[in-house]
């Protein structure tokens, strides 16, 4: 079938599921986005971090090529959109323990032919004067982008021009002997197409379940913290021990922290009222910095670390879009995914299993 003729169903209107609209759009086919929420990017990537980075990716890890990849797939998208990324802040300085410990970490991302530089104590000092203890020596990322990846998703379904509705669930999808012809929602309508796109995270498995197929995503918990500020603290990302920064526009701090367990005590309000005193020690604070969002996200992973891209094994018409780091991998994703259903490539991703 001509690719001006596909019809397509993305589910799920994340970050992924919104690159997906707009890759497939792009090349004619006529998609129509669901989506459970009010809007897109109201699951978990409203409650991502928002750091396209690799040099929070050890070098030599499984995905670490994938997402050098995705990172010039970036560049590709802020030339053809300017506009989504006006907001979007560049850099950030990244450092460990000590300095020689940072040093071998950035030199080994130069030896895999990433852009990183070192840059001393002064240099810190300069670009950020709201950090009271500066490293010795820190990472510089040039190319990172600290970004809204809701807002992204958002425009990127703007842009693509695709049919969307919201605030419907997915119940299953419609078998017609071995090809999947459609979408079931929750209240008993229906769409058709010729091809349906899971791109919901974590709900990928309960819908692929409904034909007969396990994907084995599962749920990495992750932890955002937002608080209100009065002035501007910090102008990139800063990813040292104990913390990860950044600030938008609006002057929100927004801070990552690792998914610890489901005690009281590390409850996402709990860690971010013992991380608002990290920040008072680490950084010069206006007074009346206040959290005002703490909440975890449950990001799509796999045990091998890679994502999953992929029509599903035996079953006509449908198709598996979901991985980690959602936010990075999401232009590249959705690119790889309309040359592969649209135009015949071949996909460089690990296949799903049969």
């Amino acid at each position: 079938m001509a690719s001006a003729k596909r019809s397509v169903i993305v589910v799920g209107a994340g970050i992924v599921g919104a690159s997906l609209a707009f890759h497939f759009a792009r090349r004619g086919a006529a998609v129509h986005v669901v989506e459970e929420g009010a809007q897109a990017g109201s699951g978990v990537t409203a409650r991502a971090f928002g750091w396209v980075n690799i040099i929070n990716i050890a070098p030599g890890a499984v995905n670490y090529r994938l997402v050098q990849e995705a990172l010039a797939d970036y560049a590709r998208l802020q030339a053809v959109l300017p506009d989504a990324f006006v907001a979007a802040r560049p850099g950030s300085l990244f450092w460990l323990g000590g300095a020689a410990e940072t040093e071998a970490f950035a030199a080994a991302h130069r030896a895999e032919g990433t852009d990183v530089e070192l840059v001393n104590a002064a240099t810190i000092t300069a670009w950020e004067p709201n950090l009271r203890q500066p490293p010795a020596c820190a990472m510089f990322s040039p190319r990172d982008l600290a970004l809204d990846p809701a807002r992204l998703a958002r425009d990127l379904i703007d842009a693509s021009g695709a049919t969307a509705t919201f605030g419907r669930k997915v119940e299953n999808l419609i078998l017609s002997g071995d090809r999947v012809s459609g979408v079931r929602f929750a209240d008993g309508g229906m769409v058709e197409a010729d091809l349906v796109i899971l791109a919901g995270g974590t709900a990928v498995d309960k819908l692929a379940e409904s034909v007969g197929f396990r994907s084995a995503v599962e749920a990495s918990p992750s932890i955002i913290l937002r608080y209100s500020c009065a002035a501007p603290v910090v102008s990139r990302i800063l990813r040292g021990p104990g913390l990860e920064i950044r600030q938008s526009g609006d002057n929100i701090l927004h801070v990552a922290k690792g998914y610890i367990d489901d005690t009281a005590e590390n409850a996402p309000k709990r860690i971010g009222e013992r991380i608002l005193k990290v920040m008072y020690e680490r950084l010069h604070l206006p007074d009346g910095v206040a959290l005002v969002e703490a909440a975890a996200g449950y990001r799509p992973f796999f045990s091998d670390g890679m994502p999953r891209l992929g029509f599903l094994p035996g079953i006509e018409g449908a198709y598996v879009a979901v991985g980690h780091p959602g936010v990075i991998l999401a232009p590249l994703l959705g690119r790889l995914a309309a040359e592969h259903v649209l135009d015949g490539q071949r996909s460089p991703l690990v296949p799903l299993p049969a």
